[in-house]
């Protein structure tokens, strides 16, 4: 599956797609992304998951939980624009959507198995996607974006999660 064209995602997304590495398929770049996930964050004692590195900012299992719900809004947005429906889709806003994200009973390593579930299903409708369906364009939030651009969205925005956990929360859990 080719990468997508600029034309093919909100200019919102961009930053999420010029995180994606220079090269790597989005199959490749999904399985690379999850695993680095699991060593990052998989092997984290469960006592830190309510750690947050300043004051107003997730914790390290609300950053799942983002990453979870993210990937699964993105997701469904891959297959809604494969199977070509024309009924334009909501956006959605993260941080509504936090405000009753309640991650107080759950573990990271909870967390994390719910994840992997969700990245086997993106990779299920990856493989299952043809580099016609890829192209296909859909309506979320009143902007038009293609399938390909979804799958490479997922990645760039787990990227971009990825790195400021290695940035800010890594460094103050060391300490």
């Amino acid at each position: 599956m080719r990468r997508p064209k600029i034309d093919e995602y909100p200019p919102f997304h961009g930053t999420y797609i010029q995180a994606l590495p220079a090269k790597g398929t989005a199959q490749s770049l999904l399985k690379k992304t999850w695993k680095e996930t699991q060593q990052l964050i998989g092997s984290l004692p469960e006592m830190q998951g309510d750690f947050a590195y300043e004051e107003g900012k997730w914790t390290v299992k609300q950053l799942l939980i983002h990453l979870i719900d993210a990937e699964r809004v993105f997701a469904h947005r891959v297959l809604w624009f494969m199977r070509n429906d024309r009924v334009n889709l909501p956006g959605f806003n993260q941080d509504f959507w936090m405000e009753f994200a309640d991650v107080s009973n759950r573990t990271i390593k909870d967390l994390m198995k719910e994840f992997k579930a969700v990245r086997d299903n993106t990779l299920f409708l990856l493989n299952q996607c043809s580099e016609e369906q890829s192209k296909q364009m859909g309506s979320a939030g009143n902007w038009k974006s293609s399938v390909r651009a979804y799958f490479f969205i997922i990645i760039g925005h787990h990227i971009h999660h990825l790195e400021v956990f290695k940035a800010r929360y890594l460094p103050a859990l060391e300490v």
